[in-house]
């Protein structure tokens, strides 16, 4: 029996360090198994679906009226994920990678201009075949999304701004306002560093994440550079749509605008003027957490967003 004991502990131990080697050592491999078991816990599959774009990526999950999840500029859909799990028991969710962002191939710099990700944008919930959604989406998604709103009303139910949404001037300098004026762009990362630093600018309290899982993210991030500097100058300096303000009052569907403070790249003064340019819409405010409440305050963001969709006679899936 002794002798059993110490066999078993022995590997236990053997396993301990082969986990810890690999962690270290090996971490691609190790942040797709850990991406897999947290998607599989959230009730998410991992799918794609072909388009005239090329494959694209997505996170799918429960039953219901649909609510799709769109991500910022050089974001991704895993970022919804902790806020989408209690969704899944109500809802069909779909979390999606915007093409040419996340786990999908790369798109020519133009393919980036804000008016052609709405037509991508189209694309895939026709390859989807998604009719009317529920549309929860962050900064640039937000804007790519009043953008579809506007062209497409009957194919949107509600809008959700879940943090502050490219295209709101704001009547108080954020502070990339500040450093985009002296030359400087936070959320375009070059090297590993700037990869870390960019999560401060996000988020008050940086969430956790995984070694494995930080490492893959970032050095893909950090191989895409220059392409990503270009995509930055495409969405910023080379798209000419009407501003998410301006197109405002056109959007007839209820919508709900959920702004955190502090919130380092689109100032917080920016929530009460939209609000008043929708026609109908609720304003909630989140303190001690970033540009992502969706992954600074998961459930609480969950629960604001439930709320909403409740109020508005979302009708829950069996």
């Amino acid at each position: 029996m002794k002798r059993l004991i110490k066999i078993a502990a022995t590997g236990v131990v053997g396993l301990a360090i082969a986990l810890v080697l690999a962690w270290n050592f090996v971490p691609h491999p190790v942040a797709r198994l850990l991406i897999q078991v947290n998607n599989t816990s959230a009730g998410l599959e991992a799918k794609t679906v072909s388009t005239p774009l090329g494959d694209i990526h997505y996170l799918e999950g429960g039953t219901g009226e649909t609510v799709l999840l769109l991500h910022g500029i050089y974001a991704r859909k895993e970022h919804w994920i902790e806020m989408a799990r209690p969704f899944v028991e109500d809802y069909h969710v779909v979390l999606l990678d915007l093409p040419g962002f996340g786990d999908n191939a790369k798109l020519p710099a133009e393919a980036y201009a804000l008016e052609t990700q709405m037509t991508h944008l189209t694309a895939v919930m026709d390859a989807l075949d998604l009719g009317a959604v529920h549309i929860g989406a962050n900064s640039m998604g937000a804007y790519v999304a009043s953008l579809f709103a506007a062209e497409a009303p009957d194919r949107v139910t509600s809008l959700a701004f879940i943090g502050s949404p490219l295209g709101v001037p704001t009547s108080i300098q954020s502070d990339m306002d500040t450093a985009r004026a002296a030359g400087d762009l936070p959320l375009v990362v070059q090297t590993e560093q700037d990869f870390l630093e960019r999560n401060e600018w996000l988020s008050p309290q940086i969430p956790y994440v995984p070694g494995p899982i930080l490492t893959l993210w970032m050095q893909a991030e950090v191989a895409a550079a220059d392409h990503n500097l270009e995509i930055w100058d495409v969405v910023h300096h080379q798209s000419q749509p009407p501003t998410v303000l301006e197109l405002a009052p056109t959007l007839a569907v209820p919508a709900l605008v959920l702004w955190c403070n502090p919130d380092r790249i689109f100032h917080i003064s920016g929530a009460e003027p939209l609000v008043a340019a929708l026609r109908d819409a609720e304003l909630r405010t989140m303190d001690n957490c970033g540009h992502l409440p969706m992954l600074d305050q998961p459930r609480a963001t969950a629960d604001i967003y439930l709320e909403f969709l409740q109020s508005i006679g979302a009708t829950e899936g069996s």
